[in-house]
């Protein structure tokens, strides 16, 4: 089936802020998300109403952060070129609210992309303002707070009229919050330049990602201490990223790109989409037919299970797609045909623990099915794949397509 199905090349690379920005090769593919649009629009109205010029986007990993920072970077882009083309992707309505908040004009905005590390924030952000395109002047040995806080000043009010101001995106921000946390490092710095961007009438955003909530990172410093970090946290704005269901499933399909597309969907489909509660996409069952060669009910199951299990969305969803291990979905792709899809176990039973193949029924890794099949055995401690893989041998074995 390798003939007839590949996954699209946009979902088989990962973004970095710090190389990607402004590249409109970052952009390919880009599928933005109604609730990814929803924080785009949440943010320009924060900003349009009260001034708030300070924000967290948090979301597990591989929920389309990094992406979304690329997409909002080319809507407020001095080429016009790019910002057409982001506010397509995004959506019209989307676009125009984040523009009117925050006019680009001719020059467009100037971007600062920070990737944070376990060290001292003043010294990382520095190195990013040394890197741009913008900075002028001799760099000192070593940066300090409030060289950092005047330089960003000075670059967010340069050319009103002409362009936007500043935009500063700190992905990874969580490792400057794991460092203090551990070491004691002072973050006084965000609290900082949550303020500035406040007072700077709207010529300077702050927008931080974090995989998890600020406070939960503070969850071992003394009482005091998180008292602190409250205070900075409530300078900043937080909006969730986080993709619903339908959403994730949408993703799949456009991912999964096959010559498979049938005028309507097939029974399968709708059997499985009728199950499902009303609040998803009324066209949810094309969404399913749309994941072909996944089962409709797998395409439903990888977005709660990666979520729940591995802390991951997008990213593990789409490492699923791409994995090239033994008995992984693009070794599937390789070694199945179209007979072999959805069919019922058809091993006897005396056959358990024989390494017998599997391939119709999970994509799971090779090593740890191996690891379920010597132990006979498996519990609320093993992978998911595996407890799904035992569940369904055990279907199997009634020979009874309704277990299954």
């Amino acid at each position: 089936m390798a003939h007839r199905v590949h996954v699209a090349r946009r979902f088989q690379r990962a973004i970095r802020i710090d190389t990607d920005l402004g590249d409109p090769r970052a952009m390919e593919g880009f599928i933005c998300p109604q609730s990814s649009a929803a924080v785009l629009a949440t943010m320009a109205r924060h900003v349009a109403e009260s001034g708030q010029g300070a924000f967290t986007w948090t979301g597990p990993y591989g929920s389309g952060k990094s992406s979304l920072v690329i997409a909002l970077s080319a809507l407020l882009h001095g080429d016009k070129r790019l910002r057409s083309r982001a506010a397509a992707l995004i959506g019209k309505k989307t676009a125009q609210t984040v523009e009117t908040a925050l006019p680009p004009r001719t020059r467009g905005w100037r971007m600062l992309p920070v990737v944070g590390r376990r060290e001292r924030p003043a010294q990382v952000i520095g190195e990013a303002v040394q890197a741009s395109d913008f900075f002028t002047g001799k760099p000192p040995r070593s940066w300090s707070e409030q060289r950092i806080l005047k330089t960003l000043e000075e670059v967010a009010a340069r050319n009103p009229r002409a362009g936007g101001g500043l935009v500063v995106f700190i992905d990874e921000m969580g490792k400057f919050l794991e460092s203090a946390a551990r070491d004691g490092t002072d973050i006084y710095l965000f609290q900082q330049m949550a303020e500035l961007a406040f007072r700077s009438n709207k010529r300077l955003i702050v927008v931080g990602i974090l995989h998890q909530a600020f406070e939960e990172y503070a969850h071992r410093l003394s009482r005091d201490m998180r008292d602190e970090w409250a205070k900075i946290q409530g300078r900043f704005v937080d909006l969730a990223v986080s993709t619903a269901g339908d959403e994730q499933i949408d993703l799949l399909g456009r991912a999964i790109e096959s010559s498979h597309r049938p005028q309507k969907p097939g029974p399968l489909a709708e059997r499985v989409a009728a199950l499902v509660p009303r609040q998803v996409a009324p066209d949810f069952a094309r969404l399913l037919e749309d994941c072909w060669p996944l089962h409709p009910v797998t395409a439903c199951l990888l977005g709660p299970l990666s979520r729940r299990r591995f802390g991951q969305n997008q990213r593990s969803i789409f490492g699923f797609l791409n994995s090239a291990e033994p008995e992984g979905f693009q070794d599937f792709l390789r070694q199945a045909d179209g007979a072999e899809l959805y069919s019922v176990v058809r091993r006897r039973r005396r056959s358990v623990g024989r390494g017998g193949k599997c391939r119709r029924r999970l994509y799971a890794p090779a090593r740890r099915r191996r690891r379920v099949r010597q132990s006979g055995m498996v519990s609320e401690g093993s992978p998911p794949e595996a407890v799904c893989s035992h569940r369904v041998e055990r279907a199997g074995f009634r020979r009874n397509p309704a277990h299954v």
